[in-house]
């Protein structure tokens, strides 16, 4: 084909390859018996190997990469005088591999760790086989006594990039989706029997085991690859059909889990090719049928699983393991099959020289990227901006010897931040794994006291653990020394606690994608004032910074040094600042926050938060998130922003003018009109002060009355049109009722459960109200004056009891019901507040 080919040829010999499934590298020096890379575990066959089309083949690749004799004789001398790094290095260094995805579940007696090989390929991540490590784990009697895969592989989730299974090896790929954890428990116990070391072969805890691995995949977005098709011979390849998962994939609990299936499923390709392209989870590798089978194999293999797969769901890997040859011929190989199959796709017409060229990258680098959730936004031959949004890349920069301590960072049931601080040196090495302890009451506390409130059901009696979220590690601006981490609440690595605000919300979001394929967006605007002190009298007292009016230029200047570096703090912490102004009060502020996925959104209020009190202090002034510092002042909220998403696309906007009359989708209407149904309820979560409804009042822009409206700000509840949405249309709503002494995770958790519930029930909206909802005192309802009326509403809501949990309920209105009794007999009391928001 010369030169018609040579854009397609350069484009596959010359990108940087993603290899997606590979094994460890053993650690022997000399005398690498390479013939068995293509006959391990067979046996007999391993005398037969130097005959086949694929050994002699690949042993003449080798001679000339090594520039040596020919032979085997001619590579082993060559192998045994130049040793295990040169090898490796030259090896590696030809297959242009940028990204080494490593199974290290075979049992090698002498390999190398998987950070070993980041010696020779720029990033290295971490597959985790998952019947391997129940076997570990089952092996160590350490852990006999309570058998939990899963609390095992949380403290493991911000190491690893994806799951295995073998389960193809063991009972075959009829997974029961169904099995129950009584057959589980039978199987367990007869493999046990068995004796050690354990080998984990009964049906039922295969199954169990494989099942609940997936919906841990699915609660953290990880990949699961599944071996399929064949392997060696201890593996009945009528059960390696991958024809036999449709049990799985049909299961909607397991609709987004993102299921890779390993080696082409050769023979049975064309069935993979078939999933592929009518289960929108499932993406195919084919790793390990390349290099294994002939030239004429594995074209065919790979034609096979073009016909039907969409291109970008088709992806490479090298299934290299043992020898670093085979991660060389894995590459060489691929990129031989790749290019003849998309230049005859192009001959046949099929593909557009252009097309091709994408589709080569596709499958030997950008699918797998998108996949795995590596970021490469220049990825050249320098590999300099590869970077992985995983523990897996950063724990070798994250204990930096510069870094003393590390704050790990809960919100309490009251909102309060909380933190406890680690050295860095232990908590990269313990708390990482096992979190910190931390009593029951902690959920229990309120604004007044560090006790816990009585009818919490939450005492001094019990420990739970605080396991770090390593993908919300940061470095302090403020603090050059330290970093700070959110934590979940686990009653031991593993089993998250009932009472945890970021799995409560999780939990809700995971609902709504489950039911509706729905995700939301959330954008914050914190309002906050600056405080100063004085000393009148020889009394110490917090006065406004400024007394300049709303959006004044001279208000700016005047805090200019604090907003620069809030601004700067906020940018190195990952989190976007949209706009700041000065608000309506004396020495107020208003930062707004760019929308982004809803979990992330509530992680980002509470750096924001964080930033602005901390380089407030620096600057020997108060920053209050406090709803009304001031009774005769305006009082600061922390309006959110939501809106609907579905493959990328903002479904909450109508998609014609037509659709409804509000320029909101059917589904927005609902979700919203949800909203509005359950708001008494919500501000308990929302609004979770009595000093909160001393802010929402009429005429203070604050949403006093349940009602709603089009760009009506005394509404609670308001669609957006924002610049650059077409007119008649509408892209989000806010809800004002929203302040700074919430927890944002548990405010989103009740407005996400009460939108669900408009969506199943779906409900409608009453018209918009679009003048101030004051003129029509009397007609409209008024909503909660009071947190008592709140909690009476929150205490009669069965679907919030429902979706966020009794417990967590129970937890809630016992602290309200201790701050109402509190601030009742303490009317001053709430003046003590700006120093805890």
């Amino acid at each position: 084909m010369g030169t018609k080919y040579g854009e397609l040829r350069a484009a596959v010999d010359e990108v940087d390859l993603f290899d997606a499934h590979a094994h460890n590298v053993v650690a022997i020096e000399s005398d690498f018996p390479f013939i068995r890379c293509f006959s391990e575990a067979e046996g007999d066959a391993l005398e037969l190997a130097p005959h086949t089309l694929s050994f002699k083949r690949s042993l003449r690749d080798i001679a000339s990469l090594y520039d040596c004799e020919p032979s085997y004789h001619g590579v082993q001398t060559y192998r045994r005088n130049s040793g295990l790094q040169a090898i490796s290095s030259k090896c590696f260094g030809a297959a242009k591999i940028s990204v080494l995805l490593i199974d290290d579940g075979i049992n090698f007696d002498k390999r190398h760790e998987v950070e070993w090989h980041g010696g020779f390929t720029p990033t290295v991540g971490r597959i985790q086989r998952i019947e391997r490590l129940a076997e570990t784990v089952l092996n160590d009697v350490h852990f006999i006594v309570r058998f939990c895969l899963l609390s095992i592989l949380v403290t493991l989730v911000n190491k690893i990039l994806g799951l295995k299974s073998i389960a193809a090896y063991r009972s075959g790929l009829q997974i029961d989706t169904q099995v129950t954890k009584e057959d589980a428990e039978k199987g367990l116990i007869e493999d046990l029997s068995a004796g050690k070391p354990v080998r984990i072969q009964n049906k039922s805890f295969i199954d169990y085991i494989f099942t609940h691995s997936l919906e841990f995949a699915v609660r953290f977005n990880l990949p699961m690859q599944i071996h399929t098709g064949f392997g060696d011979k201890d593996l009945d390849l009528r059960l390696a059909n991958p024809l036999h998962l449709r049990a799985v994939l049909e299961d909607k609990r397991f609709s987004n889990c993102q299921i890779v299936l390993l080696h082409a499923s050769y023979p049975f390709s064309r069935e993979a090719s078939y999933l592929a392209s009518v289960y929108s989870q499932v993406y195919l590798d084919f790793g390990l049928a390349v290099p294994k089978l002939s030239v004429h194999g594995m074209i065919s293999s790979v034609k096979e699983l073009l016909e039907l797969a969409p291109l970008k769901k088709v992806m490479f890997s090298t299934d290299g393991y043992a020898f670093p040859e085979t991660f060389y011929l894995g590459a060489k190989r691929a990129r031989e099959v790749v290019f003849s199959v998309l230049s005859d796709a192009c001959e046949e017409g099929d593909l557009t020289i252009a097309e091709a060229v994408e589709a080569a990258k596709d499958i030997f680098r950008n699918n797998a990227h998108r996949l795995y959730k590596i970021e490469d936004a220049s990825v050249s031959s320098t590999y300099k901006n590869l970077t992985l949004h995983n523990y897996a890349s950063k724990s070798s920069n994250l204990s930096q010897k510069d870094i003393m301590f590390v704050r790990v960072l809960w919100v309490d049931t009251s909102g309060q931040h909380r933190c406890r601080a680690v050295p860095a040196n232990r908590f990269y090495e313990v708390t990482v794994n096992s979190g910190l302890g931390l009593t029951f009451a902690s959920m229990g506390m309120t604004s007044f006291s560090d006790g816990p409130a009585d009818r919490t059901n939450l005492t001094g009696v019990g420990e739970i653990r605080l396991i770090p979220d390593l993908s919300t590690i940061l470095k302090l601006p403020w603090k050059q020394q330290e970093e700070m981490v959110l934590a979940d609440m686990h009653l031991y690595p593993g089993e998250f606690w009932e009472y945890c605000p970021r799995e409560a919300l999780r939990r809700v979001l995971k609902i709504l994608k489950d039911e509706f394929n729905l995700e939301v967006n959330a954008g914050f605007e914190n309002e906050f004032y600056l405080l100063k002190n004085l000393l009148r009298e020889g009394k110490s007292e917090w006065v406004p910074f400024d007394l300049t009016p709303y959006c004044s230029a001279s208000a700016f200047d005047a805090a200019f040094p604090i907003l620069q570096e809030i601004y700067t703090s906020l940018q190195s912490m990952g989190v976007t600042l949209e706009q700041v102004h000065a608000e309506s009060g004396k020495g107020q502020y208003e930062i707004a926050l760019a929308h982004t996925v809803c979990a992330r959104a509530a992680d980002n209020l509470i750096f924001a938060r964080e930033a602005v009190k901390a380089v407030a202090r620096k600057h020997d002034l108060l920053a209050t998130f406090v709803p009304k510092v001031f009774l005769d002042d305006i009082g600061s909220g922390s309006h959110v922003h939501l809106s609907l998403w579905e493959d990328g696309k903002n479904v909450f906007m109508a998609s014609s003018g037509s659709e409804t009359q509000y320029g909101m989708s059917k589904v927005g209407e609902e979700f919203m009109a949800g909203v509005l149904h359950h708001l008494p309820a919500i501000l308990a979560f929302t609004a979770p002060l009595p000093n909160s409804y001393d802010r929402i009042q009429p005429n203070t822009w604050s949403g006093a009355y349940r009602c709603w409206g089009v760009e009506n700000k005394e509404a609670p509840l308001r669609t957006a049109c924002p610049p650059g949405v077409s007119s008649g249309l509408v892209s989000n709503f806010e809800l004002k009722s929203f302040d700074g002494c919430a927890n944002p995770h548990l405010g989103l958790a009740a407005i996400m459960a009460s939108g669900l519930d408009g969506l199943r029930k779906k409900l409608k909206l009453p018209k918009p109200i679009d003048t101030n909802p004051a003129l029509y005192e009397g007609e409209l309802e008024r909503l909660p004056r009071e947190l008592r009326e709140s909690v009476e509403a929150l205490q009669n809501d069965q679907v919030l009891k429902d979706l966020i949990g009794e417990k967590l309920l129970t937890a809630v209105i016992g602290v309200r019901e201790a701050e109402i009794d509190y601030y009742s007999k303490n009317e001053e009391g709430y003046k003590q507040l700006i120093h805890r928001y």
